[in-house]
């Protein structure tokens, strides 16, 4: 349909020019501009676009959109009074489509296509213009032999009503020219009609091929959306990108050079978004890189922030990378976490690539045990425990890989997440997940790092109502002995405030009151405050345990 497209290129000199062509259709727009005679800050206001958009359009450094050209195009000729001449119009076009060649062989062909569609389409309007003038003059033909006919008929009757004992040959003499002239609408009609039918031909082929194109129209769009952003314009080549942050670099516009990375991150396809990113890498710019990767969590969709991630993470069986590429899955997760809506987070972790089959010991850098996880991402974001537990809810509870995600993602280097975890599964009806840990935590209760996760602070936005459930499950599911020592964790966490003063702002009165409901009360003061219940060197523990009945008992009296 198109002839082959050339490669997109570069230059090295991109405050003289970048692009010839782009800058080409830059000058020519700064020239129409000009006619204005007013700031780009506030032509941008008047039109409702950011500031370096037009900057950008009118200095060659992007490849203005055709809104932008036309928005302009009206602002010149409503300042004007006249309309800009065709002459410049097509000028305009044809170095756009000049500079979209260079720049982005797609769009180009996808422009082409459009140029190509809209010409069939006023090529059908004219047929069909063509085919209702034909079908007015033929019904005027055919109307017009009829008369002739009604006449001649007329005349006849006439003459023979008048002389009826005229010769036959004078009869036939007097309607001659009548008869002629039928002759000859007869013939006119005749090709009338096969002009109309070579009309409706054409005007049907027209439609075929408009149709046609429409589609092929439509699908490259769609395939396009898929890697565009909500840039304004079509961004220069990466390679360009590239030059021009350098120069930024060299000469200290670091703001400048900071504002086209954020620009990259929200418009460059994803694969290209991967390729810079191991471009900043191999600068040894660790910080950059992260900066793009952070951008693309916060402003792409979920899906090209999974695309992103899986290019990512494929980055690392290059050597070069190998050390690089969890953390910055890692880092893309946390940030995704940060800013996504549950739901959203839920289809980040159905898209993410963390469930690959492993082939070598390389492949542990992705098993979903790593940092790079989302659901781990998710338990080490400060989002709440209600964020957590939609997110659960939209995911499958018998999902293997999220168990394998969560259940070690919630011991980690500390614990810190297992009571997190052991409060919503059930609530998410993850009796699997729930049951592992349950087994795990009780194992591990008598490790140092536990205890880190009984009083985490994180804990301290739990509701009471939360610490109600959760004094439910571990009562459902533990020993009095086990839960004593999660009891006493929790008083060490809030040693300051055991007295009947202070009690009822801690957890610690929610928990005793589901135990005196259950009916345990006097059989966990016995455990709680017993040798066997606590590690011998946690006298402590066991003391403050005791100061929170005794100030629960001073409270119910």
């Amino acid at each position: 349909m198109t002839e082959s497209l050339p490669a997109t290129r570069g230059s090295g000199s991109l405050e003289r020019g970048e692009v010839p062509e782009v800058s080409a259709l830059g000058n020519e727009l700064t020239t129409l501009f000009n006619t204005l005679g007013m700031s780009q800050s506030a032509y941008a206001v008047r039109v409702s676009l950011d500031k370096s958009v037009v900057s950008r359009s009118l200095r060659g450094r992007r490849v203005a959109t055709q809104d932008f050209i036309d928005r302009l195009v009206r602002e010149v000729e409503s300042l004007r009074g006249t309309p800009v001449q065709p002459e410049v119009r097509s000028n305009l076009r044809a170095l756009r489509l000049a500079a979209l060649r260079v720049c982005d062989p797609a769009v180009y062909e996808l422009e082409s296509l459009r140029a190509e569609m809209e010409k069939t389409r006023r090529e059908a309007e004219l047929l069909t213009r063509h085919q209702e003038a034909l079908h007015d003059l033929l019904e005027k033909k055919e109307q017009q032999i009829a008369r002739l006919h009604a006449e001649l008929k007329q005349v006849r009757q006439d003459w023979f009503a008048g002389r009826p004992s005229a010769a036959g040959a004078d009869v036939e003499a007097a309607p001659a020219e009548p008869v002629a002239d039928n002759e000859g609408l007869v013939h006119e009609v005749a090709r009338l009609r096969a002009e109309l039918a070579e009309v409706i031909t054409a005007r049907a082929d027209a439609e075929r091929r408009c149709a046609a194109l429409e589609t092929q129209v439509r699908d490259m769009e769609e395939e396009l959306a898929a890697r565009s952003g909500e840039g304004g314009g079509v961004a220069l080549p990466l390679e360009v990108l590239q030059d021009q942050l350098t120069a930024h670099w060299e000469t200290g516009r670091t703001r400048e050079a900071a504002r086209d990375l954020t620009e990259a991150a929200l418009t460059r396809p994803v694969d290209e978004l991967s390729d810079l990113v191991a471009w900043l890498d191999h600068r040894g710019d660790r910080l950059h890189g992260d900066h793009v990767v952070r951008e693309v969590a916060r402003v792409r969709s979920v899906e090209d922030v999974a695309a992103f991630g899986k290019r990512t993470l494929d980055r690392q069986w290059t050597p070069s990378f190998a050390h690089h590429a969890a953390k910055r899955a890692g880092l893309l997760a946390a940030e995704a976490c940060l800013v996504m809506t549950p739901q959203d987070i839920a289809v980040l972790h159905t898209l993410w690539p963390d469930q690959w089959d492993p082939g070598t010991d390389q492949i542990l850098k992705l098993r979903p045990t790593g940092p790079h996880s989302v659901l781990a991402a998710l338990l080490a974001s400060p989002r709440g425990l209600d964020d957590m537990a939609q997110v659960m809810a939209r995911i499958p509870a018998d999902e293997k890989a999220a168990v394998r995600n969560l259940r070690p993602a919630a011991f980690g280097n500390s614990g810190e997440h297992t009571l997190t975890l052991l409060l919503v599964a059930p609530q998410s009806e993850w009796r699997e997940l729930h049951s592992l840990l349950i087994t795990d935590f009780a194992r591990r209760l008598d490790t140092d790092h536990v205890w880190l996760a009984v009083h985490d602070a994180r804990l301290g936005r739990m509701s009471g109502e939360h610490w109600r459930s959760l004094t439910r499950t571990l009562l459902d599911s533990m020993t009095l002995e086990q839960f004593s020592r999660v009891f006493t964790g929790v008083c060490k966490a809030h040693q300051d405030f055991l007295t009947p003063q202070g009690l009822g702002r801690t957890p610690l009165y929610v928990m005793l009151r589901e135990i005196s409901d259950r009916g345990l009360l006097p059989d966990f003061a016995k455990t709680a405050g017993s040798r066997p219940a606590l590690l011998p060197e946690r006298r402590k523990e066991r003391a403050l345990a005791r100061s929170a009945l005794i100030a629960w008992r001073t409270v119910q009296d």
